[in-house]
């Protein structure tokens, strides 16, 4: 089995951010800020890769005047290959027809920056033009085994675990 990969670059405009900043007038200032790996697992239309990695960049990459995202490189590699980090966490693209439907498992290890009680947070959504998300779900495996569905989901569990008030955003 095989899997297609693609790599992309993400990057910010700092300048963007000042008052007097005019797109395509003023100098810009892009830092590169990382970047997202993708994967189609069990791939096998090797004649059609080409096609669908174009399909999948209008899906992908964006620009605007302070932020764009850009597919770096793409290719088809076996299935156990290691195509990211160990603290990075791949997003595996799944196709249906028209829809593409993302999945991203973050694992809360030592590279972890959720609270210690989260060990895994799992997201999903539909893909649409321009990284544009539909049908956004998450959901956050607990160190008791508990699931806690959405960031309201997790304020309740954490608030019921401990007295701490939570800010809006986790």
């Amino acid at each position: 089995m095989q899997k297609l990969v693609i790599q992309t670059q993400y990057r910010e405009n700092y300048a963007a951010h000042d008052q007097d900043y005019v797109h395509g007038v003023s100098e810009a200032h892009w830092k590169f800020k990382g970047g997202t790996t993708y994967v189609v697992p069990n791939f096998k239309d090797f004649d059609g890769a080409s096609a669908l990695v174009s399909r999948l960049a209008k899906l992908i990459t964006f620009s605007n005047s302070a932020t764009e995202e850009y597919i770096l490189t793409w290719n088809i590699v076996d299935h156990a290959e290691k195509v990211c980090e160990d603290w990075e966490a791949p997003v595996q693209l799944h196709i249906d027809g028209l829809n593409v439907t993302a999945l991203k498992v973050t694992k809360n290890d030592e590279f972890g920056y959720m609270r210690s009680e989260i060990l895994e947070k799992t997201e999903s959504w539909t893909m649409r033009p321009e990284n544009e998300r539909d049908n956004y779900k998450v959901e956050f495996l607990m160190n008791d085994g508990d699931f806690a569905i959405g960031d309201k989901g997790l304020r309740e569990w954490i608030g019921s675990k401990d007295d701490v008030v939570l800010p809006e955003a986790i």
